[in-house]
């Protein structure tokens, strides 16, 4: 979803997880967002209140392009 390298923004991570938390709550309630700044791939981890929620995010985002990046859906466990 982002580069971290190519970011030059300060607070860039807050953008991202904004813009992120705005899209994802039109599909349910989000308990939580972590944007992985310092990690390489661009990752975001968000967590729904519902299966049903993170299912709609997941199906609406995944395959869709955001700054010329397509985005890749997964489900994880939480830790």
């Amino acid at each position: 979803m982002f580069d971290k390298d190519e970011e030059t923004e300060e607070k860039w991570a807050d953008d991202i997880k904004l813009d992120f938390e705005e899209e994802g709550s039109k599909h349910g309630k989000l308990v939580s967002v972590k944007v992985m700044c310092k990690e390489t791939g661009g990752k975001i981890y968000a967590s729904f209140k519902s299966l049903e929620g993170a299912a709609s995010c997941a199906a609406n985002l995944a395959g869709r392009w955001f700054d010329k990046r397509q985005l890749r859906v997964e489900f994880v466990a939480d830790a």
